[in-house]
């Protein structure tokens, strides 16, 4: 199937080190990343910065919580909605937290984290899986001048495909609809390449080059072929 081909590719997830110093968090609508990151933290004691302002994904973060019926304000910063679930349902002191609320994109994720963190660490990076492999491009370009700093990403779920629904398994709960799911990571795979529409060095240059394996570029070509209407144009 073209889609596990490439979001098992986008959900990158490293070996972990035996120590971690910063679990940076990023705000989105998968509540999964939240649970991942306090068992991580129980299991580590590193402490978590959490990154995330009001963004595209706001509003399904929103739908999600109240999907699940968790008692948690929504219409704020995502950050501020994974600091309190993670206090109040995973047993995560707030000492152990830092929020950075201002960043809309990964990008922005990237950058406002660097800006928090002074000396070289090792951080593990939990993000969306459709977003993780673009996120930890972006680290890469905003810790490039902080040598010694070791990056690690960890997407939180490897998406499970059902005939409708997006989910972490076939027994949980949706996280994206089929469609959602297929535009959000045709989109992806768009913004990874090193051409004048992608965000490499030859395009908009958001990130360094990224090589993209030929069986997910042959993935790409066969679900955008499929599923037209949810190809974006150049410049859109």
């Amino acid at each position: 199937m073209p889609e596990t081909t490439i979001a098992h590719y986008l959900a990158r997830r490293d070996d972990l080190p035996d120590q971690v110093d910063v679990i940076v968090l990023m705000g989105s609508a998968v509540l999964e990343s939240v649970e991942v990151a306090a068992q991580l933290h129980h299991a580590t004691r590193a402490r978590i910065l959490i990154s995330g302002g009001i963004g595209h994904s706001t509003r399904h973060l929103d739908a999600a919580v109240h999907r699940r019926g968790l008692p948690v304000a929504t219409g704020r910063a995502e950050s501020h909605v994974f600091r309190d679930l993670l206090t109040t349902q995973y047993d995560v002191p707030a000492a152990a937290l830092q929020v950075e609320d201002q960043s809309t994109n990964c990008g922005e994720n990237a950058a406002f984290t660097r800006q928090l963190i002074d000396e070289p660490a090792a951080l593990v990076l939990i993000q969306d899986p459709t977003m993780q492999r673009r996120t930890h491009a972006s680290f890469e370009r905003s810790f490039a001048d902080l040598p010694g700093t070791r990056l690690f990403s960890h997407a939180p779920v490897l998406p499970w495909i059902g005939p409708d629904v997006v989910s972490a398994g076939p027994e949980h709960p949706e996280i994206w609809s089929r469609d959602r799911f297929r535009s959000l990571i045709l989109g992806e795979i768009r913004r990874l390449r090193d051409d004048p529409d992608g965000y490499g060095p030859r395009g908009h240059n958001y990130i360094d080059h990224v090589d993209i394996p030929a069986p997910v570029e042959a993935a790409y070509q066969q679900l955008a072929t499929a599923h037209p209407h949810l190809v974006r144009p150049p410049g859109a």
